[in-house]
Parts: C-alpha cells; structure tokens; sequence
C-alpha cells in the first residue's frame, strides 16, 4: 500500500492531468470508432463517398500488389489455400503409424 505522506494531490498545470480523457482500452469501442470514422463522408457535394469507399477504391488501383490481394479478399472472399505436407508431393497410399517405443519419466 502508498504511504499517504508520498501521495501529491494535482494541482493546476500538472503534466500528470490526463487532458484527453480515457482511452480506447477495448477492442468492441476502437471497431465502434473506425466505423464512425469511416463512415463518414470526405466530400459534402458527394455524400455517397464515405472514407471506406476512398480506401477500397485506392486500395483497388494500388500498385502494391498485397494491397491489391487484400482488395479481392474483401470484395469475393480469400482464395483456400491447401498445403501438402507429404514428401515430393504425392499422397499417401496408406496412414502412417507413429508406435512409441520406449518412454521414460526423469526423476525429480
């Protein structure tokens, strides 16, 4: 516990006065706010383009090509991506038995 005589009370201009309030600290409000942002509009003569249209249109036409993947993820869904972990890529014929042969508990 503190020991109350160290404790400083704040006072007027103290840097330790937290003058932005309190924080995102969960991840359901930082969504809640990315979505208010994002649906916000950029041009009030085009009300239609929100942010999240600006960023999936720069996005769409990026010359970064992960930029381009991520775009066709959003828009039809990511691609299945399978990985064959038999050896020089063939399947195997019959299922592999692993027996184990000799265990040991060390002593403590």
């Amino acid at each position: 516990m503190a020991n109350p005589s160290s404790l400083k009370p704040f006072v007027k201009g103290d840097p330790r006065i937290n003058r932005r309030g309190r924080s995102i600290s969960n991840f359901a409000q930082l969504r809640k706010a990315a979505l208010k942002v994002g649906n916000e509009t950029l041009d009030l003569n085009n009300p239609d383009v929100t942010r999240f249209l600006a960023l999936l249109r720069v996005m769409s036409s990026s010359r970064n090509p992960a930029d381009r993947k991520l775009f066709l993820e959003y828009a039809v869904g990511k691609v299945k991506e399978e990985l064959d972990v038999t050896s020089g890529g063939e399947a195997l014929k019959a299922p592999q038995v692993i027996e184990v042969i000799k265990t040991y508990v060390k002593d403590e």
